[in-house]
């Protein structure tokens, strides 16, 4: 990652801007702010696994059947706006995944893409945020005009995940009694309820994971040992180096211009409205790996196709936010999908090999949608 940054600065940039570049991209503080939730999510679902508390979530949510509970996990999870955060579910379904005989890249596939479903649907991720400021919209507006996307991901993700697990064995250890599941899940899950009532209630998501981890620590009375053991786990150097490169990489696309260069030469060509709708924010999305960047970036060039006027045309954004979405979660780039396969230790080709399927299933979608009614 950080090997293909410095390669592609090389060719876009002055290679004595270079140096000072990566070291803003490094202290930024939209980086420090990524570190700093990364560091205590890794550090909270480390404590959380130290003390017990993800199986107990798990077993909570398997009396509605390991095999619907291993798609649910994800889906609540995923309430949390946090980068890289499918780390957190992934932790909580070890378990159901080694019981289920799940392989690596399929354990991977059901994780991340259900983790996600949430990025669409719910108020709190920034993608969404800043779509809203852009157009000038409330967000249940936009939230609106995106659902056919989460939609199309649950639909087609439910029956690619249905296929794999027809044959898995049943779960033979017994959950949580079912009039037990409520109190069970407060018990297990309460860290990851507290940060997202904190975010949802406009704490930023930094010192948020911060409070909780607290929280934790103290509810759990945790000795002085776990605590090193827990923040050990958060500071992982090869994450941290990857979430710096990720953000030099970022930051070497916006220097460079690209995205503004290739909007003009898809103009220039005189591509059609709904090519570039879809070729451009997919490929922004694909090159950053991060959903913030895909709609910083894009959103506002592709703007005279969504806004003309006083006219909002909802499809054209549907389009234009689904396919810059597909682009960011199939990108290699992606904390969450880099960080799943490196958990449960799969090959990230092999994965792909799981998601582009439901991902052709879904552009498909919100494309027809587009000729329908646009």
């Amino acid at each position: 990652m950080f090997a293909g940054s410095l390669l592609l600065a090389f060719l876009v940039l002055r290679p004595a801007d270079i140096p000072q570049l990566v070291l803003d991209a490094t202290i930024d503080i939209q980086t420090l702010r990524l570190l700093a939730i990364v560091i205590c999510a890794l550090t909270m679902s480390r404590i959380m696994e130290m003390k017990g508390l993800l199986v107990r979530l798990a077993n909570a949510l398997e009396t509605i059947g390991p095999k619907l509970a291993i798609q649910v996990a994800p889906v609540a999870i995923g309430l949390l706006p946090l980068p890289g955060g499918a780390v957190v579910s992934a932790t909580a379904m070890k378990d159901l995944v080694r019981r289920l005989k799940l392989s690596p890249e399929q354990a991977t596939f059901v994780n991340f893409w259900f983790r996600h479903l949430c990025e669409f649907a719910t108020p709190v991720y920034p993608g969404v945020i800043m779509a809203g400021v852009f157009l000038a919209m409330p967000l249940s507006t936009v939230l609106l005009h995106l659902a056919p996307i989460w939609i199309l991901m649950l639909a087609s993700g439910a029956l690619l995940s249905w296929r794999i697990l027809r044959d898995s064995p049943a779960s033979d250890k017994k959950g949580a009694p079912r009039s037990n599941v409520l109190r069970e899940l407060a018990r297990s899950a309460w860290p990851v309820a507290l940060v997202f009532l904190l975010v949802v209630l406009g704490m930023d998501a930094a010192p948020a994971f911060m409070v909780t981890v607290l929280a934790l620590i103290l509810q759990q009375r945790l000795s002085v040992p776990e605590i090193k053991s827990g923040f050990a786990y958060g500071f992982n150097l090869k994450i941290i180096f990857l979430l710096c490169a990720v953000m030099v990489f970022k930051s070497v696309v916006e220097a460079s211009g690209a995205a503004q260069a290739l909007f003009d030469e898809m103009q220039a060509f005189g591509m059609p409205e709904v090519v570039v709708l879809i070729a451009l924010p997919m490929l922004i999305g694909f090159s950053t790996g991060l959903s913030s960047a895909m709609v910083g970036i894009s959103i506002p060039l592709v703007m005279p196709f969504i806004i003309a006027g006083d006219t909002f045309n909802g499809w054209a954004f549907l389009v234009a936010y689904g396919a810059g979405g597909l682009g960011y979660l199939l990108s290699p780039l992606h904390l969450c999908l880099i960080l799943s396969a490196e958990y449960f230790h799969a090959r990230l080709l092999d994965v792909y090999r799981y998601l582009l399927p439901p991902a052709a299933v879904v552009l498909t979608g919100i494309t027809a949608l587009y000729f329908l009614f646009a």
